[in-house]
């Protein structure tokens, strides 16, 4: 008797989820500790396919976190740290240029709204002007979660499974080696970033792998690009630094 009694306690937890479509199916593993989500997290789509995954302590997510869209493929991987985001809280606090060891505290230190793109879930998840709310498949991602730091490997998805972007993440900003697709899948981006901003060569590809043009950026800032194809196609925002 105590054990259905437990079981039933536990079936009848009801999260909630700021996720696009409705989830009256959405069921979790949580437990709540001090007013925030502490635990093992999932929730569903109405139709029953897995929506997103993933692990949270004390409201902060912690590992990789996966979101998927309704026809099943994955449309986001996320990898966070809760104990790097600690590590930036305490540094944050004690702020010292000499004391620090993340770049993101510094940025943090130097301009607040630019670290806030790496720092508030919702920005890494969606471009910030297309952030609104909506129950539809092609509309972005809104995490449970208001914060978090990234830490290890990043991926987005075309809902045909075919990828967007990779790359990796350390200690809250992009770094190293990334390769990024146009959104109609003709060309893609391959380059270097180092603290967060684009550095060296950046280099256009067709998607039969033909070198189109090179960018070159040193610590963030647009130098100088080279054309190798006599039509060379408009790639928007090419030069930016985010």
């Amino acid at each position: 008797m105590r054990y259905i009694s437990t079981l039933l306690l536990l079936c009848s937890a009801v999260c909630y989820c700021r996720s696009q479509p409705p989830l009256p199916d959405t069921i979790n593993n949580n437990l709540v500790k001090e007013k925030k989500l502490d635990g093992e997290w999932k929730s569903w789509y109405s139709n029953g396919q897995l929506l997103d995954s993933g692990l949270l302590q004390k409201g902060i997510p912690d590992g990789t976190w996966l979101v998927r869209y309704q026809n099943g493929n994955i449309q986001f991987i996320r990898t966070y740290s809760a104990d790097k985001w600690l590590q930036f809280q305490n540094e944050k606090e004690r702020y010292h240029p000499k004391r620090i060891s993340m770049h993101i505290t510094k940025l943090f230190h130097d301009n607040k709204t630019k670290a806030q793109l790496y720092t508030t879930a919702i920005n890494t998840f969606c471009v910030q002007q297309n952030c609104h709310g909506g129950n539809k498949e092609t509309e972005h991602y809104h995490p449970l979660f208001e914060n978090g730091l990234l830490h290890g490997p990043f991926a987005n998805y075309f809902s045909d499974g075919a990828i967007k972007d990779t790359g990796i993440y350390r200690d809250g900003l992009p770094e190293d080696l990334w390769i990024k697709w146009t959104e109609d899948k003709k060309f893609y981006w391959k380059g270097f970033y180092h603290h967060g901003m684009k550095n060296k060569e950046w280099k256009l590809y067709s998607s039969s792998d033909k070198l189109i043009r090179i960018l070159f950026f040193k610590d963030g800032k647009y130098l100088w690009r080279k054309n190798m194809q006599e039509a060379v196609p408009a790639i928007e925002n090419e030069t930016s630094g985010l």
